[in-house]
């Protein structure tokens, strides 16, 4: 299968989290880093304070694991795609905040001796902002997954999903809007490019294991 064809099989993924990612971009680029954040950091209640530690763990690196249940009523390349937008976000993401190293909110608010809202009993981290590891690997993870179910509306269940845990980084303070957006845009390129060489694998051992009944 081509780029082409799975860009065009995923466009009700891919098209929200293009444009998520670009507003992001641009909202932050015009409005500042401390700017946005101290927008967004002014609306909490209790059961966000509640339910977004939680709800994160779907970008976690975990997510991975947990999607292998659904992909099991799924074909076999559907598998070897997960495995392979795994391995990508890994790659990516990791060089990517060694690269830049750019401070996370708390941090960064410490510089400009500013309190910014902690959500209580949230481990707070400092370093390696930009872009979201979590971001990064639920729209890997989720574009994978909605590649498979094909139907406009669970591709943008899918989207909705991952656009949350988008959110949920903010929420807790852990990444900046602009990393989110990055992360957003990364990992839908790490999921067309984990289904496509999904789809390329060709050699007969390969095919034997794990396509012999497809």
């Amino acid at each position: 299968m081509r780029i082409n064809q799975i860009i065009r099989s995923l466009r009700w993924y891919l098209a929200p989290t293009l444009i998520f990612g670009l507003i992001a971009l641009f909202f932050t680029a015009r409005n500042g880093l401390a700017e946005t954040q101290i927008w967004f950091n002014q609306y909490y209640s209790d059961f966000l304070d509640s339910a977004m530690p939680w709800y994160t763990y779907l970008g976690d690196g975990l997510i991975f694991l947990m999607l292998i249940i659904p992909f099991l009523f799924l074909k076999r390349r559907a598998m070897l795609a997960l495995i392979f937008s795994a391995l990508l976000t890994l790659v990516f993401s990791s060089a990517l905040k060694a690269y830049f190293n750019e401070p996370r909110p708390l941090r960064y608010f410490e510089q400009l001796d500013y309190d910014l809202r902690e959500v209580p009993g949230v481990k707070a981290h400092y370093n390696h902002s930009f872009p979201s590891g979590h971001t990064t690997a639920a729209f890997a993870a989720w574009g994978v997954l909605a590649f498979f179910l094909r139907k406009k509306g669970w591709q943008l269940l899918c989207f909705s999903i991952a656009l949350g845990v988008a959110y949920s980084r903010i929420y807790l303070s852990m990444h900046f809007l602009r990393d989110v957006g990055a992360g957003a845009i990364l990992g839908a390129f790490i999921a067309i490019n984990a289904l496509y060489l999904a789809f390329r694998i060709n050699k007969e051992w390969v095919q034997a294991y794990w396509f012999k009944r497809q």
